[in-house]
Formats: C-alpha cells, sequence, structure tokens
C-alpha cells in the first residue's frame, strides 16, 4: 500500500467511526418516539454505511491539516461527516428522480419502503409506490438536516461553526441549482461547454470545493490559503466530472461497474456532445440529434454516436480540456500564502490525479 493509499484509508476509517457514533446518537435521540422512528434512521444510517470512499469528508480533513500541525480530532471528524451526509441526500433524492432501484448492492429507499409497504401495510401497487416515494423525499431531507447538525453539534466556536454552515449552505444551493440546470440543457438546442462547466462547478465540483474549505476555516485559514484550495476544488471537480463523461461511453463496463451506452441512450448533455456541436458538419448534427436519448436504441446506432465523438475530435477536445483544469487546479496550490503543509499538499496532488486518471 503506497503512502497515499495509508492516507486515505486511515482519514476514512476517523470518517466511519464519526459517521457511526453521529448518527447512532440521532437513532437514540429518536427511540421516544416509535419503532417506526427508529427503523427510519437505521433504515437511513444503512444506507449512508454500505459503501463510499469518504472522498468529501477527507477532503475536509485535508483542508485543516494543509494549514495546521496540530490536530483536535472529535470535532473535526465530525464537521467532516456533514459533507457525506449532505452528498447521501442528493443521492438518496438522485435515486428517486432517476428511478433507480439499487444503490451500493442494496435496495434504494423509495424501493426498500414500496416494498415494506406491500408486505406489512398494503398490496397495492401504486400505494406503496407513493408511499415509497414519499419516504424517500423525506429520507433526503433528513439528510441534509443531519449534516448541518452535525456541524452545529461538532463542539466548535461560534465563529466557526458560522462560518462552516455558511458553506455547508452554499454548498446545497449550488448543488440543487446545478441539478436544475443541468435538467434545463436537456431542451436547449445549443448549450456550450462553458454552460456545462459551471453546471458540473454546481453539481460536482463544489463539494470538493466546500469540503477543504470547511477544513481550512476550522483550522483558520488565510484568504490566500482559502483562494489557493477553493480554486483546486473547483478545478478539479470539473475534471473528474469530464472524466465521468468519458467513461459513461467509452469506459469499460466491468471495471466502472456502469453501462456504457447509459449517457448515450439518455440523451445528455455531456462535454463530448457539446465538443461534438462545435465541430460536426450539419449532416452529423441531424444524426446527433436524431439519435440521442432515443428509445430502443441500437447497439450500431450507440456505436454510431461514439464514432461521431471520435472522429469529429470531441473525444479529444474533452481529454484536452479535463488535463488543462487538472493542471490549473494543481498550480492553484502554489499561491496559498503561507504554503499549504507539504504532507497535505502532495496528498491532494495525488489524490487529483487519481481521480481524474482513474479507469472506474
Amino acid at each position: 500500500m503506497t503512502d497515499f493509499e495509508e492516507v486515505w484509508t486511515r482519514e476514512a476509517k476517523f470518517v466511519n467511526m464519526a459517521l457511526n457514533e453521529f448518527l447512532d446518537m440521532k437513532i437514540e435521540q429518536v427511540r421516544k418516539l416509535s419503532k417506526i422512528h427508529v427503523q427510519y434512521y437505521e433504515n437511513v444510517k444503512e444506507y449512508i454505511m454500505r459503501g463510499g470512499k469518504r472522498l468529501r469528508p477527507v477532503l475536509v480533513a485535508t483542508g485543516y491539516k494543509a494549514i495546521q500541525k496540530r490536530l483536535k480530532e472529535k470535532h473535526l471528524y465530525r464537521a467532516a461527516c456533514s459533507v457525506e451526509i449532505l452528498h447521501n441526500g442528493s443521492l438518496l433524492h438522485d435515486d428517486l428522480i432517476d428511478h433507480d432501484e439499487t444503490r451500493r448492492g442494496g435496495l434504494t429507499v423509495h424501493a426498500l419502503y414500496r416494498e415494506w409497504h406491500k408486505k406489512e401495510i398494503d398490496a397495492d401497487e401504486k400505494r406503496a409506490a407513493d408511499f415509497g416515494m414519499t419516504m424517500a423525499i423525506l429520507g433526503g431531507d433528513s439528510l441534509i438536516n443531519l449534516g448541518a447538525q452535525a456541524i452545529s453539534e461538532s463542539h466548535m466556536s461560534p465563529e466557526i461553526t458560522v462560518r462552516c454552515l455558511k458553506l455547508y449552505e452554499d454548498a446545497f444551493q449550488d448543488l440543487v441549482d446545478g441539478v436544475l440546470l443541468e435538467m434545463m440543457m436537456v431542451y436547449e438546442d445549443n448549450p456550450t461547454p462553458e454552460t456545462y462547466l459551471e453546471m458540473i462547478r454546481m453539481k460536482t465540483a463544489v463539494l470538493f470545493e466546500k469540503s477543504l474549505l470547511i477544513g481550512a476555516a476550522i483550522g483558520m485559514a488565510t484568504d490566500s490559503q482559502i483562494d489557493a484550495l477553493s480554486n483546486f476544488g473547483i478545478k478539479v471537480g470539473q475534471a473528474f466530472q469530464i472524466q465521468d463523461d468519458i467513461l459513461g461511453t467509452f469506459g469499460d463496463e466491468e471495471v466502472t461497474g456502469k453501462p456504457a451506452d447509459g449517457d448515450i441512450r439518455e440523451g445528455k448533455k455531456t462535454m463530448l456532445v457539446l465538443e461534438s456541436y462545435r465541430r460536426v458538419s450539419n449532416e452529423q448534427k441531424a444524426v446527433l440529434n436524431s439519435l440521442l436519448g432515443k428509445d430502443d436504441m441500437t447497439n450500431d446506432e450507440v456505436e454510431q454516436v461514439r464514432s461521431i465523438f471520435k472522429d469529429s475530435g470531441a473525444l479529444q477536445a474533452a481529454k484536452e480540456k479535463m488535463e488543462s483544469l487538472l493542471e490549473e487546479g494543481q498550480k492553484s496550490l502554489d499561491s496559498a500564502d503561507p504554503p499549504l503543509r507539504p504532507k497535505s499538499k502532495e496528498f491532494l496532488l495525488t489524490l487529483s490525479n487519481f481521480l481524474v486518471q482513474r479507469s472506474y
């Protein structure tokens, strides 16, 4: 195991311990209400704890350690839980929006409660589905609020608590606005790559950025250090999402665990699509418009779209943009004054390379 892997494993272990402690405390608090409440919060906890690399809370810890040498672990790791809980709240709602039945090898919350309703209350499919949808909405709402509580109950100074809560609120607002922009882009005729970069800044990169800034706020970072970490988080988060776009169309399904034709079949306006529109002939554009998101696409039609992405230069352009964003993000760390602590800076550089060059 490399030093990088050891650090990530160690930090993720501390995060999981803090998550368990915090969520168990919440379960105990509702025990006086009813068994249903206890079961509900246990289900929410199981959803969070069933998997995930804990990237965002690890970034909180790294943002702190990039500033401070001495560590007050208790308040740091509980506060770090906030972004993991927020992230899972957004996933829970995404599951419902996308009608997904499973997440990380288990049932999604709406599917879990739909099946519970059919077994315990009423077998009617529509009423069970409505109940599952309602419980998923509540589940996501619960997690978003619990994330804020993880900060307010971290026993930090009032000044630092307020700064961290503001960063959390800003992250949540950007997440919502980013999803809204993504939904509307589907119906736009000519969205630009610049619009797309703004969308993924809000939808994906914001949690990278705000995680680092919550850690930096706890560490009492200077404005220069905050700016350096902010630029790094945004640029690397955008590069991460572009790589996700590429893997979503050209990745190895056995490695990614996801279908490599899903984005094409859904008609998502990814960077590959937008860069293609900049380069293709009118005839090729007509082909893209007719095929992207088409019902019952054949495998040959999927390959036709992939060929346009490659032949037009869109795939190469997306890769170049991704690499440019990665380089900009990494260079921004050098602008911090005082300089970031060397070990944490090295971890961030290695992490950013891993995230953008990954094959899954």
